[in-house]
């Protein structure tokens, strides 16, 4: 029997039966297909001896005019920046409270209840204690004064952490830890930790158990849906969002020792957003862009997310949010939607998805600043990072298929695409 040349056909085809295909692959595990060829997807290389806490959702990169190359990384309880492989912890101070913080220990166990007035922390959020004094035994003032991230909340004043020693290996206390911590004992609460997985509902209902009428809704808030964060470079500085959470700014002139702080905080912002769903730069035109603003009432800012709402700043200036006839700060809200879901920089564009459809922005100039319009009404975004940027256009995924907009959105043919989402 003559010897007969096998070929194959690149890609998985899942439309199809195994008898059907002929010639075809079905299924595949950790493989891609190069050339029209199968090759086995290659592992991983370590990028740095140090680690991180939490999950890492999102990464961006940028070098400083001095030629400093830094990485951003936001996981789900905290957000770096890198440089020569050093994670450098520059994540937000949500509040600080003095002279507060009590402790209260139990002979034989390792956990400590802590006492501090209206804290705002969800379990799994990270504080750090100062100038507290020693309880009296085992638990000393190293052990208190450093940084745990909270067990339980157990409390609208009180909530739970498990002593250790400034190694990581855990302080059981003794009876002679009879003491609290001291009066004069300050923490530093971190923004609140985000879901390390998606979580469509809890409890009976809505909410937590007992929590909320029945069928109500549950506002979009930086602690109950899965941590993801947006960042974009203004200049050399970075921009940070915890998605549905606040806004914040990292100088990178003030090192890499310094935390990010709140944009609205810093002196001359004006009317900046206090909750955002994503931050975006423009960077031909200079302004920062708000997908998922909370809107302006009188002098301030409600504190409440309006997802359809996008903010931007005064050209070159972002702590400058308040529309004035001598800035380029305004506002604008979508129609086509319930939610805003994601945005990113195309050509000379910056391209925004709702839920339902898909909207180009683009700079215009005074007095309107920017113009949005239609593209598709009925693609939207199946999630704010469902969508890539390429030299070829943009390649999205939406709730019904996978889509490619270059100037126009065109339906991708897919042959897994049964397979995917029916």
């Amino acid at each position: 029997m003559p010897l007969t040349k096998l070929n194959f056909k690149p890609g998985i085809n899942k439309e199809e039966t195994d008898y059907s295909n002929e010639g075809g692959w079905v299924d595949g595990d950790k493989i891609r297909f190069r050339k029209g060829r199968v090759e086995k997807i290659g592992g991983w290389e370590k990028f740095s001896p140090n680690s991180i806490i939490g999950s890492a959702r999102a990464l961006h990169s940028w070098i400083s005019i001095e030629g400093r190359r830094y990485l951003g990384i936001g996981t789900t309880n905290k957000y770096y920046v890198e440089e020569g492989g050093t994670y450098n912890d520059v994540t937000p101070i949500r509040k600080n409270t003095t002279n507060a913080a009590t402790f209260a220990a139990t002979n034989g166990s390792s956990t400590l209840t802590v006492t501090d007035a209206s804290h705002g922390a969800v379990s799994g959020d990270f504080v750090t204690f100062s100038s507290a004094v020693s309880l009296g035994g085992n638990v000393t003032a190293a052990v208190i004064n450093q940084e745990y991230q909270i067990a339980l909340v157990t409390g609208t004043n009180t909530y739970e952490i498990t002593a250790k020693d400034t190694s990581g290996s855990t302080v059981t206390a003794n009876s002679s830890d009879s003491g609290n911590g001291g009066s004069a004992t300050d923490a530093a609460y971190q923004t609140n930790s985000g879901l390390d997985n998606y979580v469509e509902s809890t409890g009976w209902g809505v909410g937590t158990w007992g929590a909320g009428a029945w069928g109500s809704s549950t506002a979009l808030s930086d602690t109950n849906q899965l941590r993801l964060w947006t960042h974009d470079n203004y200049g050399e500085n970075l921009i940070i969002n915890p998605r549905a959470g606040g806004i914040f700014r990292w100088v990178e002139n003030n090192g890499l020792t310094t935390r990010a702080v709140e944009l609205s905080s810093v002196s001359g912002a004006n009317l900046v957003p206090t909750k955002a769903l994503q931050v975006i730069t423009s960077e031909t035109d200079r302004h920062l862009i708000v997908l998922g603003a909370d809107p302006i009432s009188g002098s301030s800012r409600t504190g409440v997310l309006d997802p359809m709402l996008i903010a931007f700043s005064d050209q070159e200036n972002e702590l400058q949010f308040e529309p004035l006839s001598t800035n380029t700060a305004g506002s604008l809200r979508l129609s086509s939607g319930s939610s805003i879901v994601g945005g990113i920089k195309a050509r000379q564009e910056v391209l925004i998805w709702t839920d339902t459809s898909l909207y180009s922005m683009n700079f215009i100039g005074p007095p309107l600043t920017f113009a949005v319009n239609l593209i598709n009404e009925g693609a939207g975004l199946l999630g704010p990072k469902a969508a890539v940027n390429t030299p070829k256009g943009v390649f999205f995924m939406s709730k019904k298929g996978f889509y490619y907009y270059n100037g126009a959105v065109q339906k991708l043919p897919c042959s897994v695409q049964d397979y995917v989402f029916f």
